[in-house]
């Protein structure tokens, strides 16, 4: 289990039962068994109800004050993006209750259908069948992108009020809070968190050639991605908490998104051009400064901060390299 996490923190039985009696009326709960995964969450398998049906709770994290500004609305954001993906066709959970008035409990929490499943991850999948995944992984991403958002940012935000007319108002509003919660733990020091800082504003008219904010999952891996136990066919991708509205390529410049069957079965053009390209390294940037700061703050590990803040510094002074050349 991922109990390091400064975000984790278990339940006791009679507080799922508490919360399933509350949320789905008055069902009562047969059994509760932690299981493990992300470390953002505390998660339990439920069988619950006359007939042992089974759903999944996710309690949202503890510490909330180590979070992102972002973050502190992730589970309306995820039950919003899971109606859009219905709507369109798209596999993904179901949602049965979201509860963020932290009345019943001093956490967010929700309870979606448990889906029979195996992780891609963990399904021993050969060269061969993981590229056919991934191909059609990329037409679901191509499905979810042509919904287009009346403004930029992520989800969270947006459902919070917090809209922005341009691109690079969203990031760099984000940046701002990355880089001033990491300077704070001494994750940055004041000339490092500038210097990133000033590569966002620097390149704001790059950034805001992007005029359409289109619909991103941006954690697409494959730990959230749920296949058929038989068929290995894709049954659901989870996790879309961290929806953002903007550029399409913000999908593609993670390391989970530059996977090449990936943008190929998006029909992504490669290589990009220079301002692709700059724009795209922009993003890369920004998933290093998250990650660092998750790994300093909110997971307890150190050396995911320390391997993202040294791969955050090495983009940010090679966008200065190629500006001043």
């Amino acid at each position: 289990m991922n109990t390091a996490s400064s975000l984790f923190q278990e339940v006791s039985p009679e507080t799922i039962s508490q919360l399933f009696a509350a949320a789905l009326h008055g069902e009562p709960v047969r059994e509760a068994a932690l299981l493990d995964g992300g470390m953002f969450n505390t998660t339990y398998l439920v069988a619950y109800g006359a007939r042992r049906r089974r759903a999944v709770l996710r309690l949202g994290p503890v510490n909330r004050e180590r979070l992102l500004g972002f973050e502190r609305n992730l589970m309306r954001a995820e039950e919003y993006v899971y109606s859009v993906c219905h709507s369109l066709g798209l596999p993904c959970s179901t949602v049965l209750a979201c509860d963020c008035s932290r009345s019943l409990i001093d956490r967010d929490f929700m309870i979606v259908e448990y889906i029979p499943s195996v992780v891609m991850s963990e399904a021993g999948l050969d060269a061969g069948r993981r590229r056919e995944l991934y191909l059609e992984l990329g037409g679901y991403l191509k499905r979810l992108h042509s919904v287009e958002g009346e403004s930029f940012g992520f989800v969270s935000r947006i459902l919070e009020g917090r809209r922005f007319s341009r691109w690079s108002e969203a990031l760099c509003f984000e940046i701002e809070d990355f880089t001033a919660r990491l300077e704070s733990r001494g994750g940055l020091d004041a000339a490092e968190a500038k210097a990133v800082r000033a590569a966002y504003y620097g390149s704001a008219a790059l950034l805001d050639e992007i005029s359409v904010p289109r619909l991103l999952h941006t954690d697409l891996w494959e730990g959230n991605v749920l296949l058929d136990r038989d068929t290995l066919g894709i049954k659901a991708v989870i996790d879309a908490d961290r929806a953002v509205f903007g550029d399409p390529d913000f999908e593609f410049a993670s390391p989970w998104g530059s996977v090449p069957p990936l943008r190929e079965g998006y029909g992504l053009a490669w290589p990009p051009d220079e301002a692709r390209e700059r724009r795209m390294r922009l993003y890369l940037a920004f998933y290093l400064a998250l990650e660092a700061h998750v790994g300093l703050t909110e997971y307890n590990n150190p050396d995911l901060y320390r391997d993202r803040k040294r791969q955050l510094m090495e983009v940010i002074a090679s966008l200065d390299r190629r500006a001043g050349s």
